[in-house]
């Protein structure tokens, strides 16, 4: 999801283009304890007819195994949503700040004049693969975006970068 930020924090010129990118939520907090709930009764409520059998156990087992692996796999989806990329091109710079949860934050600083904006359409890893170029280095942009908000956020960025180099 792309989203256009009004401040940005030690910013000392005017910016042409302000952006955070992150991923894609399909459910909030509350819709994701709706879900938990209906699935933890989803599980529970097959075995209370058989409380106390071997079949009864049984079920508990798997059903509790499936369940741990839910939540793990949600745990998992929800580190991957604390991802989050921020890209700040003023006329003398660029910087993009890739941040991700419980790691080190990645800086890219560039000239807007000699960075290149390029997406892949044919990409085998993503489709619209968008990288920037420059400084002697590419870079990865939105790869949890959708193929079109990749194309949309080479537009904003190929004209904020034709507004630094106009100027």
């Amino acid at each position: 999801m792309l989203k256009v930020m009004d401040n940005w924090n030690n910013s000392e010129e005017p910016t042409l283009l302000r952006m955070r990118l992150f991923p894609n939520r399909s459910l909030d907090k509350h819709g994701t304890k709706v879900v938990f709930g209906i699935i933890a009764c989803g599980f529970l409520l097959p075995i209370i007819p058989f409380i106390g059998s071997p079949i009864g156990t049984t079920l508990t087992i798997f059903s509790g195994l499936t369940f741990y692996l839910f939540l793990t796999f949600l745990q998992k989806s929800f580190q991957q949503g604390a991802t989050f990329e921020e890209i700040l091109i003023s006329k003398s710079k660029i910087i993009v700040v890739h941040k991700e949860k419980n790691k080190e934050d990645k800086t890219w600083e560039g000239n807007p004049y000699w960075t290149r904006v390029n997406v892949d359409i044919d990409n085998p890893k993503l489709k619209n693969y968008l990288t920037l170029a420059g400084k002697g280095r590419h870079i990865e942009l939105g790869a949890f975006l959708s193929p079109n908000e990749r194309i949309e956020l080479r537009d904003k960025i190929q004209n904020a970068l034709a507004k630094a180099n106009s100027a």
